[in-house]
């Protein structure tokens, strides 16, 4: 049974594709293929999410319920709703079709959509994290601490990771993460999807005829006037078009149309976009893994202080050899200063090096879950060269120099740019430059410094 559905889902989107009509001079999105993680990458290929919410208003709907998008979006969907209605007065759009005459929204994106979804899938994990990891061995025994809690949690994750990413990039890149987190996508009909899309979908584009719906070809090339794409796999879905406009733009400045009309009443542009309404992912994976972890071990904490360890006896007496077992309980440590992960290197008391210490683990951790996530080739050799580049990064340049050394490694979405060393490298000069570089490949050499350990750095491929 589920095998059935499963190919008549794929039937259907391959029909879908073959027998989409090719309309001149509209461009069609496509969700499932094309622009898959349109509005969650940037042009420079790095996962995005949306970064100040001060850019994101309500959209008139006329509806009760609260929907939202980009600034410019909202407007550009009021004025099209007002073009649609004066069409459909005038009778140049039919009313009482599968396209209503006055646009309301269905869905959109939605306050919290992407911190909120990713905290609850986050949760998901855990739980089959406790529930089967842990159970499974007598594993529980293994966690004493939140260091502990880590090397597991990393474990189990590992198993599983290429489709259940743990980074937050991850997850972005991912089927996992709702397309409406672009903010850039309004639904203005609720219709299911499932196994009859196919159906579904022919009822707007072809009319009984077999041809191209007129009611249909009016309102993509409508649409199309304001910015608005119509997804081929669901035509009541409509996505905005960052770059509509922007030829004509680029042959004159003054004369501006299409989507890039209403960009530029924000400021907003093609060119810009990404940089003032977004924030890269990378930037962020540091704080956003570690807060997670905290928060996932408070959790297993408040619900398993304790824990049953065996105790095997033998008998000294030499009377009987038999050895005896015994059950103990024994606490689990809280979570304490440094996440009682700093506090395990030893010969280190001052406090700004242990903030460092931490850092560099959690740098170790994210580079391992990324490059398991993009199954970017590595062995255990390969990931201790990779890990020693970024530390070395981190030492010289800093936190995010090292998050961005690890994105560039795991991106997947090369960009090439073509920089000059300037006198001022790094805003370093040529000597401080290569007198920093020396000494900190002293300091990464140095076997009293050497990197604490951690399980899990073996491929899982």
């Amino acid at each position: 049974m589920a095998e059935n559905i499963i190919s008549t889902i794929f039937d259907d989107m391959k029909q879908l594709e073959d027998n989409y009509p090719e309309l001149p001079g509209v461009k069609s999105f496509d969700l499932h293929k094309k622009h898959l993680f349109y509005g969650r990458i940037d042009d420079e290929g790095d996962a995005i999410f949306l970064d100040n919410t001060d850019n994101i208003k309500q959209i008139e709907s006329g509806k009760t319920s609260t929907h939202l998008a980009f600034d410019f979006v909202c407007k550009v969907f009021s004025d099209l709703k007002k073009n649609i209605r004066s069409a459909a007065n005038k009778g140049y759009f039919p009313k009482g079709g599968l396209y209503p005459a006055n646009l309301t929204v269905h869905r959109s994106w939605t306050r919290g959509n992407v911190d909120e979804n990713y905290n609850r899938y986050l949760n998901n994990l855990y739980t089959r994290f406790v529930d089967s990891y842990l159970s499974a061995d007598r594993r529980f025994e293994k966690v004493k601490n939140f260091r502990d809690f880590v090397r597991e949690f990393l474990n189990f994750s590992l198993r599983t990771i290429k489709y259940f990413p743990v980074t937050r990039t991850g997850y972005l890149t991912s089927a996992h993460c709702s397309p409406y987190a672009s903010g850039l996508m309004i639904e203005i009909q609720s219709v299911q999807h499932g196994p009859t899309i196919k159906a579904k979908v022919d009822k707007y584009i072809e009319d009984e005829n077999g041809n191209v719906n007129g009611e249909f070809l009016f309102f993509v090339n409508e649409v199309k006037k304001f910015g608005f794409m119509v997804d081929k796999n669901a035509p009541w879905r409509l996505v905005f078009n960052l770059a509509s406009g922007q030829k004509n733009k680029q042959l004159d400045p003054d004369d501006l149309k299409g989507g890039q009309l209403y960009m530029d009443k924000f400021a907003a542009s093609f060119e810009n976009v990404f940089k003032t309404y977004y924030r890269k992912a990378y930037l962020d994976e540091l704080v956003s893994l570690r807060n997670q972890m905290f928060s996932l071990y408070e959790s297993f904490y408040l619900q398993f202080s304790t824990y049953e360890s065996l105790k095997y006896i033998t008998d000294e007496t030499g009377k009987c050899n038999a050895t005896k077992i015994f059950t103990e309980r024994k606490d689990r440590e809280p979570m304490g200063m440094f996440s009682s992960i700093a506090s395990d290197i030893t010969g280190v008391e001052d406090i700004y090096e242990l903030q460092k210490r931490e850092l560099e683990f959690w740098l170790k951790i994210i580079l391992k879950l990324r490059m398991s996530e993009t199954t970017t080739h590595h062995n255990l050799h390969r990931f201790k060269f990779l890990l020693k580049d970024v530390t070395q990064h981190f030492r010289l340049f800093g936190l995010d120099a090292a998050l961005k050394k690890i994105n560039d490694l795991t991106k997947g979405y090369h960009v090439t740019n073509f920089l000059v060393r300037g006198d001022y490298w790094y805003g370093l000069s040529k000597k401080e430059y290569q007198e920093k570089q020396l000494l900190v490949s002293k300091e990464l050499d140095d076997p009293s410094l050497v990197q604490y350990s951690l399980t899990g750095t073996k491929n899982i491929r």
